[in-house]
Formats: structure tokens, C-alpha cells, sequence
């Protein structure tokens, strides 16, 4: 059970992806997203859903994610066996996929990305890692029904800053170089 560092754009260093070797999956850095609709995604901003084949995570897809990042606490008042360990899987989380708002006057960093409740092509939730500075062993990570948007917009519109998604993918294993002679095809 691994999570490693991966680069969207092979051998570029942009470190936007987040591999679990035990799902196969590959998670988009949620920087990309933030401030992007659920439309924008689907439409193809980016190209994140488009020309690289991302798609909205699952609830499933996240808790896995969470699990596998050692994140052991679900809830505010859930008591946990090891806090730090929790807290440590929360904030190397929030380290390689971006995407948080910095609450500093509450010691609060938290990271809000949207994921899908099935059946498909389902209906938005919100994943939510709080990781507290001032109380690291209090962090925890919660999902969420999708907030109120304001009147005249839909979940599927709403954009905000602080607001982005779980976009996920089978593994990509690059193609190995190959060595062409003159001729070959």
C-alpha cells in the first residue's frame, strides 16, 4: 500500500498527481479545480476530463484515498488510537494535492473537492480535510451533502475559490520509448 507522487505531464515535474497503488488509481491535484463547476470539468476545462481522461471520484474512491493517506478520524468528536498518525495523513493530503483555504486568524487549513454519490452519473457530495495547526491530532475529514448554492444557480454551476474536485483515473502506464529505424513504423 503506496501513495507516490506522479507527474501529469511525464518527466515535466508538475507533481499534479497523486498515485494509490492499491486502487490504481491516479487523483488530479486539486489546485487544477478549484474555482471550476461541475460543468467546467465535464465540459472540458482543463482538458482534465477530455484529453486526459479524469473523472468525478466516487465515495468509495475517496474513503479509500483517505484510508490508504492513514486518515483514521471521520467526524469532529470521533475518538482516535493514534492522532498524529491521522493528522500526518491529512496534511501530506493537503501538501501534494493542493487546493486549501487557510483560515489563519483559526489555525484551520481545510481542502473541499467534490466527488459523486452514485448511481452515476450521481448527484455531488463534498469531501472536506480540516487539519487545525494550533491542535493537529484534532484534524479529521468529513464528507458532506453538497452546500446551498445561491439562488439562480445549481450544484452543477457553482463555482467557488474554496470549492474544488476529486477528479480520478485508471493508471497510466507511459508507453516505453521505442527505437525506429529508418523505415519502420
Amino acid at each position: 500500500m503506496a501513495l507516490l507522487q506522479q507527474d501529469l505531464v511525464p518527466a515535466s515535474g508538475d507533481s499534479l498527481i497523486t498515485f494509490d497503488t492499491d486502487t490504481n488509481l491516479e487523483w488530479l491535484s486539486l489546485t487544477k479545480t478549484v474555482n471550476l463547476s461541475i460543468s467546467d470539468v465535464r465540459n472540458g476545462a482543463g482538458g482534465y476530463a477530455t484529453t486526459y481522461g479524469f473523472r468525478y471520484a466516487n465515495g468509495a474512491e475517496l474513503q479509500a484515498l483517505w484510508n490508504h493517506a492513514a486518515i483514521t478520524r471521520f467526524a469532529p468528536n470521533q475518538p482516535v488510537p493514534a492522532p498524529d498518525s491521522n493528522s500526518a495523513g491529512i496534511q501530506k493530503l493537503i501538501d501534494w494535492m493542493g487546493g486549501a483555504t487557510n483560515y489563519p486568524t483559526t489555525g484551520t487549513i481545510q481542502t473541499q473537492g467534490i466527488f459523486m454519490v452514485p448511481p452515476a452519473p450521481g448527484h455531488p457530495g463534498v469531501g472536506q480535510l480540516w487539519f487545525f495547526t494550533n491542535n493537529p491530532g484534532g484534524s479529521y475529514a468529513t464528507t458532506d451533502i453538497f452546500p446551498n448554492v445561491p439562488q439562480g444557480m445549481t450544484p452543477e454551476t457553482y463555482r467557488s475559490s474554496a470549492l474544488a474536485s476529486y477528479l480520478v483515473r485508471n493508471h497510466v502506464t507511459p508507453n516505453p520509448p521505442r527505437n525506429l529505424r529508418v523505415g519502420d513504423k
